[in-house]
């Protein structure tokens, strides 16, 4: 009798009988699990009650899901029962060990070198929904998706701290932080500034974990600018035309030009906010700012309280219109906004001066603001960006910009009673400025002007009103000379002769034998 010829049956893709996995072959089963069948001792898997067979209860497929989920790490105890209440994974034959043996060791990496200059180049991974990260419940404890990035942070943090003089508990929170990004960020992914703010509400200090990231490639800032968002919002019931030439107005004044310095960020909100009352009466009237007459402008003019500074800044505003030919005339050509208001300078009186002097002892920094102010007529913005290089307690010596003057005894005293309380107060701090709050001690920028108005609360007169009367004792004792005045604290012609002129009858009767 002849031996039956057994028929080949078609290569093809299809679905293993035991294991379930899909894979190109001509039989049934496997490879894999032709082996299996020939080692199996029973035919019924009491995991997942199934007729295939099986070793010692157990069938290939719930024994490679209990494999999966004990992991590489952990081949010693396998629970074969993990798959009666986790389900299994289906899986492609072939594609989770090479053929040919065991996969190879993997080679040990060789250690990165991080450089604080910049993170090294990567691929970069493209999102398909660009949806902003949220950061609650987010622990420092979970593994880090980019081990990378936080050795390099790590590393530029540690840096910054050494240099700055932040303490050991900022430097411990800037760790946490960095943790949490680097455990939701994946590889290549940009990190934004306003996923960095929302580690705020988990005690971290945002701020300084921004001067980490500040200059990175990996960093991406989307924090809105206030001052856009206030133009939008005080702003939107304009004309789309009247917003298209208040924008090319505003690019103006914030780019410059080969004939135009750009203006600070302070001017432009002052000029918005003067403009702002007329558009929003006459904004309703026009379509384009073209439309606007010369009697309309002085007509609203005639009686508005700060005539000089909203007629300057509508001078501004449409004469920049007419450099860019988007307007045909200016109409704000031949109108007199008037003369600004001046002031005539007055003296402190005793009892002013006595109450003065005792609210400055109760603080070193309120005795150093009123010594530079009382004494050597600083300015505001002067004392806030006071250096202490320019500081000389050596050689007595007040080394400003424009200023070289001696060290009188009073504020030497005051400055040096208030370093040896910043040394004791914030030992690390490297701060440049002379000056420092709690929040700019572990920085290098300067104290706000709001700390220095609530340092100044105690006092019964502003730091205008001590400068002011430094400034005419000064004209009273030189016999109101104003190219005296301009010399020693660095005024303008007319600022000069406002002061002299205020002590002009005093001067005289001291001349008068």
């Amino acid at each position: 009798m002849s031996r039956p010829v057994r028929r080949s049956r078609p290569w093809a893709t299809r679905s293993c009988r035991d294991c379930l996995g899909w894979g190109w072959f001509d039989r049934p089963r496997c490879k894999a699990c032709w082996g299996f069948v020939a080692k199996a001792t029973s035919r019924y898997c009491d995991i997942c009650q199934r007729d295939v067979a099986a070793i010692d209860g157990v069938c290939r497929l719930c024994r490679r899901q209990a494999g999966l989920i004990a992991g590489p790490d952990n081949k010693t105890c396998v629970d074969l029962t993990v798959a009666a209440h986790t389900g299994h994974q289906l899986f492609i034959i072939g594609t989770l060990r090479p053929r040919g043996g065991p996969p190879p060791r993997p080679v040990p990496p060789e250690p990165t070198r991080v450089s604080l200059r910049s993170v090294p180049p990567r691929w970069t991974e493209l999102t398909l929904f660009d949806m902003p990260r949220n950061l609650c419940g987010v622990s420092s404890k979970q593994p880090l998706l980019d081990p990378e990035l936080a050795a390099f942070l790590s590393s530029r943090a540690a840096r910054i701290a050494e240099l700055r003089g932040w303490p050991p508990r900022t430097v411990g929170s800037m760790g946490r932080g960095i943790r949490i990004l680097c455990a939701v960020q994946r590889p290549g992914e940009r990190i934004r500034a306003s996923t960095i703010a929302q580690l705020t509400h988990t005690a971290v200090p945002a701020n300084h974990v921004l001067k980490v990231f500040e200059g990175l490639e990996v960093f991406l800032d989307d924090r809105p600018d206030s001052l856009d968002r206030w133009y939008h919002k005080h702003f939107a019931f304009l004309a789309p035309d009247i917003r298209a030439e208040l924008d090319t107005w505003i690019g103006l004044l914030r780019d410059g030009t080969s004939r135009r310095r750009p203006r600070a960020r302070s001017t432009i909100g002052t000029l918005l906010r003067l403009v702002l009352p007329f558009l929003t009466e006459y904004g309703g009237k026009y379509t384009t700012l073209r439309q606007v007459t010369r009697d309309d402008l002085a007509t609203w003019l005639t009686n508005r309280p700060y005539r000089a500074y909203e007629a300057s800044a509508l001078r501004s505003l449409f004469g920049a219109l007419k450099a860019e030919r988007l307007i045909f005339s200016n109409p704000m050509r031949g109108i007199k906004g008037g003369r600004l208001t001046t002031t005539i300078p007055s003296p402190l009186t005793a009892e002013e001066v006595a109450e003065v002097a005792q609210a400055a002892q109760q603080d070193p920094a309120l005795r150093v603001v009123v010594a530079l102010s009382g004494i050597h007529a600083l300015a505001a913005h002067q004392i806030r960006t006071l250096l202490l290089d320019q500081v000389d307690l050596a050689g007595c010596r007040l080394e400003l910009e424009s200023l070289n003057r001696p060290l009188d005894e009073y504020t030497a005293e005051a400055i040096t009673d208030y370093l040896d309380y910043r040394r004791s107060r914030w030992p690390n701090s490297t701060n440049p400025h002379l000056l420092v709050s709690r929040n700019t001690a572990t920085t290098t920028t300067a104290v706000g002007t709001f700390w220095l108005d609530k340092l100044v609360q105690p006092l019964p007169v502003g730091l205008d009103r001590l400068r002011q009367d430094r400034i005419l004792e000064e004209a009273l004792a030189s016999g109101a000379d104003p190219l005296h005045l301009a010399h020693v604290f660095s005024l303008g012609a007319k600022t000069s002769l406002r002061y002299t002129t205020a002590v002009a009858p005093s001067a005289a009767e001291h001349e008068t034998p």
